[in-house]
């Protein structure tokens, strides 16, 4: 890497505090290993966090040599935010942080104003908010079609995470190939691989598994097609829904009376389980205990948990819709996200051959080595490098 300037690169921090959503993990997972990286002779990351006076101040990465925090106090988050968003107008980014940057990343679909000879990079991780409006909370959606254009327009470059969301954004807003620089998420693969029985006993333990699983992990929410989850469940064989559970990992999401009702009726009758949001290190054991992870969303950015099920070696069900393919390549099946008669066919395909099932997991072990944090860092440091240097 040739050497550049030295002026640190910004990054709006708002993502990596508190329980960290997709787009936090990835924004810490990117910036910790890119800070960390040999090759990074240049690049040195600021991560500003906006903090009332009154708070303290936990760092959600390590200090380094790549690596440092600007704590703003003086200016409260909320009222920064809320005048953004509310007005259309805030101070220069740069400014309230009192630092002069070569260049901000913003993490978050949108980027704050800022001074004019700081270059910027957002991230624009897919386009449901304008394909799929349903999906997106109310009060987020006029925001989102507000504000990411004109951050598109306005930036330097944009980071975007899958194949599929690149040609969305050139499609419909005409931005040049050039513009966008696709980094895709990963998986920690000293962490996401096959679990022994022994670990995968103490998780299924403590969520109260007691037999073999179908598996989901998602936010309880209608874009990620929980209810046909449940309905393809409902339709499988009886012996199967009596020999195995359903297991349905993660947080309350937005919409979700449906889901509930669904779950509800089939919970009277057969061994369902909702165990919520779960901590991070509980994941692998889950995944590696399943027999089959399923995910039929109806749009994905990305889609990580089916990477993360099959670097954990789970046979894994997923749609074939918008980034999804790019993902699993041809290590998983896929089939349409409204079928739920194809998905109950086909999660029992996967319960009942062992060949098939066996066969899944070694095509998904390889497949989920194409992804790892090294590579999407190096690729992140290689953007930074060429908008510095320009």
């Amino acid at each position: 890497m040739r050497m550049i300037n030295q002026e640190k690169v910004g990054v709006e921090g708002a993502p990596f505090f508190g329980t960290l959503s997709g787009i936090g993990q990835y924004a810490k997972r990117l910036v910790e290993t890119a800070s960390k990286m040999e090759e990074n002779s240049s690049i040195n990351f600021e991560i500003i966090r906006s903090l009332m006076p009154h708070r303290d101040f936990v760092p959600p990465i390590t200090e380094s040599t790549h690596l440092t925090y600007r704590v703003i106090r003086w200016l409260p988050p909320i009222i920064y935010y809320q005048m953004f968003k509310r007005v259309g107008w805030a101070p220069p980014y740069d400014l309230v942080a009192l630092r002069k940057y070569k260049v901000m990343l913003f993490f978050n679909f949108v980027a704050f104003p800022l001074l004019r000879k700081t270059k910027s990079i957002v991230v624009i991780y897919d386009l449901s908010f304008v394909y799929h409006p349903e999906y997106t909370q109310e009060k987020n959606l006029p925001y989102m079609l507000k504000f990411v254009p004109r951050s598109i327009k306005k930036a330097n470059q944009i980071i975007t995470i899958s194949k599929n969301s690149k040609h969305e954004i050139m499609e419909y807003y005409k931005v040049p190939e050039d513009k966008i620089t696709i980094v895709n998420p990963a998986v920690d693969h000293a962490v996401f691989k096959p679990q022994g029985r022994n670990s995968i006993a103490g998780a299924t333990k403590r969520y109260g598994i007691t037999k073999a699983y179908i598996l989901s992990v998602c936010t309880l929410e209608p874009r990620k097609n929980l209810v046909g989850v449940l309905n393809a469940f409902d339709k499988l064989p009886e012996n199967l829904k009596n020999k195995y559970s359903l297991v349905l990992v993660g947080g309350k999401g937005w919409l979700d009376g449906e889901i509930e009702a669904k779950y509800a009726q089939l919970a009277s009758k057969y061994d369902l389980i909702k165990t919520g949001y779960i901590p991070d290190e509980d994941l692998p054991a889950l995944y590696s205990g399943a027999s089959v992870f399923v995910f039929p969303a109806f749009y994905e950015g990305f889609g990580m948990p089916p990477l993360e099920a099959m670097a954990c070696g789970t046979p894994v069900i997923t749609s074939n819709n918008s980034s999804l393919p790019e993902v699993v390549g041809g290590a998983a099946i896929m089939v349409k996200a409204e079928d739920n008669e194809e998905l109950s066919k086909q999660i029992e395909h996967v319960l009942t051959d062992n060949q098939l099932a066996k066969s899944m997991r070694e095509k998904g072990l390889m497949q989920a080595q194409k992804f790892s944090w090294q590579k999407s860092a190096r690729e992140l440091l290689n953007l930074l490098e060429k908008v510095t240097n320009k």
